[in-house]
């Protein structure tokens, strides 16, 4: 049998995880997280993030386990494990645009994952399987980190997906981005134009051409121009383009010119405080890494330009709301 309740003023503005482990203090937070992401808790009616905030008068309702599902039904495995499937705004017979969730993988790494953005597209256009130049990538000509949000394009014929290969090579396509980083800048815009590299520990920070730090021969030219859209108490909003597409640049980048990404674990403040200069801004907990893929332009094959526009996810948008209050 169903059980429900109703968000109080009071719990207003808090994670859906974070309430239900002090409102049932004997599950574990993993256990509730998984829960949710089983679709065994419906905010409103709907499945939802393991991160989505609640408002008052939210109802939440309870249901009772989902049983595994059968051979042929794994279509909806995805929208189970994340709370939302990847969602088409665009498909013609050359290529698909669509908007990936946060928490969704683009494709298996050597852990061989089952759920990612290939495997879902592999189920709904099985036709792109040998598309590009290995399966486990099929179509895909360019990617977002894991929970990363927003626009991508993929390929569904192999004379497209050497098309828009080419101009990403080019650097002729144009990708901007949303990010809520902590501090405030003092200029309103600017350039970063530092390379992309391994550290000792293997991983991808930005190299300043510094004695200490000399340019190496594997790292990468990187260059990512940013300019403030919105300044929110200690955080700002920046819109981001990047000329080139490294892996982690807006991150790596972001982190170095001192204004890291809300709620990026690997490049963000490892402490309870982020310094900047002599003030201190307190790390606050995000649902999600706050970067979203926001525009998209290139040419299709008959030449002409296409654009695509990704709006703010909702949960992007509450957790905006939530430090404005």
């Amino acid at each position: 049998m169903h059980t429900s309740l109703t968000i109080s003023e009071e719990n207003s503005g808090k994670r859906l995880d974070i309430f239900l482990v002090k409102k049932f203090p004997k599950k574990s937070r993993s256990k509730i997280q998984k829960e949710i992401l089983k679709g065994m808790v419906l905010v409103n009616g709907k499945n939802t993030s393991v991160h989505h905030f609640i408002k008052t008068k939210d109802k939440i309702t309870f249901t009772p386990p989902i049983s595994p599902p059968r051979e042929g039904e794994m279509a909806g495995v995805v929208e189970r494990q994340w709370g939302v499937e990847p969602h088409i705004i665009y498909d013609d017979k050359n290529f698909i645009i669509l908007e990936k969730p946060s928490g969704l993988l683009v494709h298996e790494t050597s852990r061989k994952e089952p759920h990612t953005l290939v495997s879902w597209l592999l189920r709904k256009y099985p036709e792109i399987e040998n598309v590009g130049e290995d399966t486990y990538r099929a179509g895909i000509v360019h990617r977002l980190d894991k929970d990363v949000s927003g626009i991508m394009a993929v390929a569904k014929t192999q004379k497209m997906y050497e098309h828009l290969k080419n101009q990403f090579k080019k650097r002729s396509v144009t990708k901007e981005y949303i990010a809520l980083v902590y501090g405030t800048p003092l200029q309103h815009s600017g350039k970063i134009n530092l390379p992309i590299g391994r550290n000792p520990q293997g991983k991808f920070v930005a190299h300043p051409r510094t004695q200490k730090r000399k340019l190496l021969m594997e790292d990468k030219n990187a260059v990512t121009l940013y300019r403030v859209r919105e300044r929110i108490k200690n955080f700002s909003v920046f819109e981001i383009q990047i000329l080139t597409g490294r892996t982690h640049q807006i991150r790596a980048h972001l982190a170095y010119l001192g204004h890291p990404i809300v709620g990026d674990k690997e490049y963000g403040p490892k402490k309870a405080f982020h310094k900047m200069f002599s003030k201190k801004i307190k790390v606050i907990d995000a649902p999600r890494i706050m970067l979203h893929s926001h525009i998209l332009k290139f040419k299709d094959l008959d030449g002409k330009l296409k654009k695509f526009q990704s709006p703010l996810p909702e949960e992007f948008i509450a957790f905006i709301d939530h430090i404005k209050s």
